[in-house]
């Protein structure tokens, strides 16, 4: 019976509390927002309608993958000069800014190279091509080629080289690239 009693009292006991502590509160003292409509407010007035922006935006770049066909065709591209030392073909484009260029480890010859993606793995039979400044990028950046092969022709004293879809990065990791395809050259 002692056991009865005593189970009736706890279970009496611990529905109290969970009442009481179950019961509604008062929240006229909880802290909430002020705008700057009341009386103390300091957060920019609430106007459903008219949403107010505080701080700053971040200014992201406007990479996205792009294409850049006919590079070196037509009169707005320029290309430099032949000496009979050459190691590095340039084409830049009158127009937009923009600079091709690419690297040989010596004067080049006739034949394929393969693209490297640094300038520090230059070999024979092996190239670097480098974007500045393409179309529909970040103004001033720099893109590098991470493969593929270009195609050298010698006559006389003129060298062009020839490549198709070459897929160019900013980092060696690149999200986005910049397709090209043309020829550098020096006249």
């Amino acid at each position: 019976m002692k056991k009865i009693i005593l189970s009736a009292i706890t279970t009496l006991i611990v529905t109290s509390f969970i009442f009481i502590s179950c019961k509604s509160k008062n929240d006229k003292d909880a802290i909430t927002p002020k705008y700057t409509n009341e009386s103390g407010g300091g957060n920019p007035y609430y106007d459903p309608m008219n949403v107010t922006t505080t701080g700053t935006t971040a200014v992201t770049g406007t990479h996205q993958s792009s294409v850049m066909t006919d590079v070196g065709v037509g009169s707005e591209w320029l290309s430099s000069g032949c000496t009979a030392t050459i190691t590095t073909l340039s084409n830049t484009n009158s127009s937009t800014g923009t600079i091709i260029t690419i690297s040989f480890l010596s004067t080049p010859t006739a034949g394929a190279y393969t693209l490297v993606s640094s300038q520090a793995q230059l070999a024979a039979g092996k190239a670097y091509m480098t974007v500045f400044n393409p179309p529909g990028q970040d103004a001033n950046t720099t893109w590098y080629s991470s493969g593929g092969t270009c195609n050298v022709a010698v006559n006389g004293t003129a060298i062009t080289a020839t490549f198709n879809n070459i897929a160019c990065y900013q980092s060696t990791n690149g999200f986005y690239s910049v397709t090209v395809s043309g020829q550098v050259g020096c006249l």
